[in-house]
């Protein structure tokens, strides 16, 4: 990161002074001291990313100082290595072998399964099942969750694979595809991206094959949200376009990606690419999508305004924390205590918005908040975001309650019950 210190601070400065802004003002902007500033300026003090984007934002730079530090930042971790972002439909032998691999074989018999298919009981069943896992999703710890998921997953492929009819059996492959990419999920939340890439991957191999084009392509859209988490912008964008773009594409699907597109527009500081993105994902929504495959709307149903907490994210990360708290704290206020696990989420990043506004009482409060949230429904999401606000408190060592709060978010990190 030295080099980087050096070409940062450079063009921090040139760019300062060309806007006529001085530095005690940029400092008063920025709310950093104006000696760290300077520290920045002569490389003598590398900055963070947080910094870069609120001077960016402040200098109206367009996202070229944050990209000086964004990339350097990233280089070398949380690689994302997909592959490949295409569905391809797998074999039912090889589906089934996927399952296996993961449990045991359940042992029902063919004319049971087959029985049981025919029955319309079960699949409403395991449509009701689904709702209440989802719900539970979001208060208990995501390995609890998997395991239950991934028992009724196998046995739905065995339901398909007793079906005689081919209505019947692609309609047991679309709710094991949703079971599927809800694993995905479950295995994101609990840090493992490589099986949360597989699951998803076998939710598109899937819904390809019982040609339901629309979780086909929301599968893209959770690819997606993986490589934003791996801070790939560029792949983010691409992976959120090509679902926009993908035949059969409803237009909750197109909405959620939009969301992706936005998140990763704002993560190279385009402003205008990103509110474009957050425009489309509202008239979308706006419209109403109604149910998605297998009876269930895809996406997160637990935020009552979900443009708006999207919304929210992004203003964050274009350096503008005190409109994004704004939009966090109204988006939060409408979302349900009992969505804990978007509540921790979300909270963090409010909470990283009130450290960039100096307002660290109200920081400190909303942090405490999504500590005592997320530690035991065990999200990595939400403690990603806290790990990235240990990071921009250590310039807070000043300020005694912000001391104690960071031992009590890395007890949290690694586990252990706090105060």
């Amino acid at each position: 990161m030295r080099w980087v210190s050096h070409e940062f601070g450079a063009e921090l400065r040139r760019r300062r002074v060309h806007a006529e802004v001085s530095l005690s003002e940029l400092a008063k902007r920025l709310n950093f001291s104006k000696g760290y500033l300077s520290k920045i300026e002569t490389g003598r003090q590398s900055p963070t990313e947080q910094l870069a984007r609120l001077a960016d934002a402040a200098l109206g730079a367009d996202g070229d100082l944050a990209a000086l530090v964004g990339q350097a930042e990233h280089n070398g971790h949380n690689v994302y290595s997909p592959d490949h972002a295409e569905a391809v439909h797998a074999s039912r032998r090889e589906v089934l072998a996927f399952g296996s691999a993961l449990f045991l074989p359940l042992g029902i018999s063919d004319g049971d399964a087959e029985t049981a298919g025919e029955d319309p009981q079960t699949r409403l069943y395991y449509r009701d099942q689904f709702e209440q896992l989802r719900r539970r999703g979001q208060q208990s710890a995501p390995g609890l969750v998997l395991r239950t998921v991934g028992v009724e997953y196998c046995t739905l492929l065995e339901l398909a694979a007793a079906a005689q009819d081919p209505p019947t059996r692609a309609a047991f492959e679309i709710l094991a595809a949703r079971y599927a990419e809800f694993a995905g999920w479950m295995a994101q939340e609990a840090g493992d991206n490589q099986a949360a890439l597989a699951w998803t991957r076998q939710s598109a191999n899937l819904a390809t094959g019982a040609g339901d084009t629309a979780l086909a392509a929301y599968t893209l859209v959770r690819e997606a949200e993986l490589a934003m988490y791996a801070h790939d912008a560029l792949r983010t964008i691409s992976l959120a376009q090509q679902a926009q773009a993908q035949r059969g594409a409803d237009k909750r699907v197109r909405a959620l990606a939009a969301h992706r597109e936005a998140q990763g527009h704002a993560m190279l500081n385009n402003g205008n690419d990103c509110q474009s993105a957050l425009d489309r994902a509202q008239t979308l929504l706006a419209t109403g999508t109604g149910d998605g495959p297998g009876g269930s709307p895809l996406g997160s149903t637990s935020v009552a305004d979900l443009n708006l907490a999207v919304s929210g994210w992004c203003t964050y990360d274009l350096g503008r924390p005190r409109q994004a708290a704004e939009q966090l704290e109204r988006a939060l206020s409408q979302t349900a205590p009992t969505a804990r696990r978007a509540r921790a989420m979300y909270g963090a990043r409010l909470a990283l918005a009130y450290e960039a506004t100096s307002d660290l009482d109200r920081m400190c409060e909303v942090a405490a908040q999504v500590i005592d949230i997320a530690q035991p429904i065990g999200s990595s999401t939400a403690r990603t975001e806290l790990r990235r606000l240990t990071r921009a408190m250590a310039r807070r060592h000043n300020y005694r309650p912000a001391k104690q709060l960071h031992v009590e978010i890395t007890a949290a990190l690694f586990g252990f019950p706090v105060s």
